[in-house]
């Protein structure tokens, strides 16, 4: 191959590398190739590169804490949910067990204890109802921050292949070999 072929291979190549990033990782990581790199320059790719795989590093170690807050959230939700359907259970026998005992009272007293016990049992009952709610929400946030947890773990291991993939290309064209083409292009 002749010079001007290798130096048209490691531009494309590179704007290969380009886009891969820029497509890969939409989410504005704010890893851009720089002019120089664009043109082959192996020590500028190389700076882009390791740039890139710090990025990703970083993305990916913030996309696991956020997928592990998200687990947390999901399972101390459903812990929620399930506490409180029990509750719910619960209050709905304590209200069948004192409605056979309702309309008995003789006095003003035992209406008012009556009265009393049935209010008891409709506020434990709401505050179970509130907790499911509660729950609930707290499931879907778990859900969101697993989603955006995997996106981040996606786009950060991109990165880090991109610029893995740059900074063998600057060393690659140190050397003078064929740059290599991004992973996608492959075979």
């Amino acid at each position: 191959m002749t010079l001007h072929t290798n130096q048209f291979l490691r531009l494309a190549t590179c704007i290969a590398l380009a886009l891969a990033l820029f497509s890969g990782c939409a989410g504005g990581s704010g890893v851009k190739l720089s002019d120089a790199a664009l043109a082959g320059n192996p020590s500028v790719m190389w700076e882009d590169g390791q740039k890139a795989v710090d990025t990703g590093e970083a993305l990916l170690s913030r996309g696991e804490q956020r997928l592990a807050t998200g687990h947390r959230q999901v399972r101390e939700g459903q812990d929620k949910i399930t506490a409180a359907n029990q509750r719910v259970a619960q209050a709905r026998m304590d209200y069948q067990s004192a409605a056979v005992t309702i309309g008995s009272s003789t006095t003003p007293k035992e209406l008012a204890a009556e009265t009393k016990r049935l209010k008891a049992i409709g506020k434990r009952w709401e505050d179970a109802i509130a907790d499911i709610r509660d729950g609930n929400s707290l499931v879907e946030k778990g859900k969101k921050s697993l989603d955006r947890g995997q996106a981040e773990v996606r786009e950060g291991r991109t990165l880090m292949e991109t610029g893995s993939t740059l900074m063998r290309n600057a060393q690659r064209a140190l050397l003078g070999d064929k740059p290599l083409p991004p992973k996608s292009q492959r075979l």
